[in-house]
């Protein structure tokens, strides 16, 4: 069981990847440990955190969270104006989020990680967002700032090995299946990629051990844990983790046009490699396209393809589909 086993690649984006099949459920499969930032808490972004957590459970692994609560302006005043203590209005906050869980698919995920806390298996710290005075920040401040935006993950085999990736999803459920979510990923055994991994864990650690100079951090409430504890099923078995999970990657060793495609491709080569696909969204245009390309280059020895889109992410889809291709 060990990370250097599993193919990775050096970036995934949800646009032409199954990050949950391709990524999380490989690694957790070969991990003990899980250091994650979640960024703002929401029953969402833990039920995002927890994907593919219960390969974690099954190696009898540790997991590590720091997530940061969503404060109003109400809030503050609450804090600043009533002085009322900063971690009760925290636990209020966190309660209230974990109260109105109504998603079945989100519940499980939340209660698998209640199920952890119960089980001395997972332990939560609150990072707060602070400005320069040490006064804590509105939830669209820190946003705004940056400072708890970017989500870390830490993973760690038994052999010491270490894969950490930074995300960009946005934290919420439909990021599960709907927005397009990219991150890069670093291992520890290439040397080339060392001082990344590094930079994650040192990122970790200092939010862990409360040494960030714009951040307080704080061990969760305890009507917090309680609760998880409270929600937490007693046979972590009876929980459908993988409910509504895609079956099938999007990874593809081979690659199989369709008719309509193989008639595209055709026409085109009768034109002379001239033309314009007209076909609709998500029915196989760059494929087919590339197709062209591999039976031109049956003919030519040196070919040079422009390849010129509207927007980054289409670059990136292609530059995968070039891979898979």
């Amino acid at each position: 069981m060990c990370l250097k086993e599993i193919k990775l690649k050096k970036a995934y984006s949800s646009d032409f990847n199954n990050i949950l099949l391709d990524f999380y459920i490989p690694v957790l499969s070969h991990s003990v440990g899980y250091n994650r930032l979640a960024g703002f808490f929401s029953s969402s972004s833990l039920a995002i955190a927890a994907r593919g957590i219960s390969k974690l459970i099954k190696n009898n692994g540790i997991m590590r969270l720091v997530v940061s609560p969503k404060l109003r302006k109400d809030d503050l005043d609450a804090i600043i104006l009533a002085h009322k203590d900063p971690e009760k209005v925290v636990e209020e906050k966190m309660l209230n989020e974990l109260e109105k869980i109504e998603d079945v698919f989100i519940k499980n995920h939340v209660y698998a990680l209640g199920w952890m806390v119960a089980n001395g298996k997972l332990e939560i710290k609150v990072a707060i967002i602070c400005d320069e005075h040490g006064n804590p920040l509105r939830y669209e401040e820190g946003e705004k700032s940056g400072l708890f935006h970017q989500k870390v993950g830490i993973l760690k085999d038994a052999e010491g090995n270490i894969v950490t990736f930074s995300e960009s999803i946005n934290g919420s459920a439909a990021g599960w299946f709907g927005n397009i979510e990219e991150f890069k990923v670093f291992r520890s055994w290439d040397t080339s990629e060392q001082e990344y991994v590094e930079a994650d864990i040192l990122k970790f650690d200092t939010f862990w051990n409360n040494l960030s100079e714009r951040m307080k951090v704080m061990k969760i409430p305890e009507a917090v844990e309680k609760k998880l504890i409270e929600l937490a099923p007693k046979d972590i078995e009876k929980l459908d983790l993988e409910k509504r999970y895609p079956k099938v990657s999007r990874e593809r060793d081979t690659i199989m046009l369709f008719e309509h495609q193989k008639e595209a491709v055709e026409s085109r080569v009768t034109s002379g490699m001239r033309g314009i696909f007209e076909m609709a969204t998500g029915t196989g245009k760059t494929f087919a396209a590339l197709e062209c390309l591999e039976k031109l280059l049956e003919d030519e020895k040196k070919l040079i393809m422009v390849i010129a889109c509207l927007y980054d992410h289409l670059v990136k889809q292609w530059v995968g589909d070039i891979n898979d291709f």
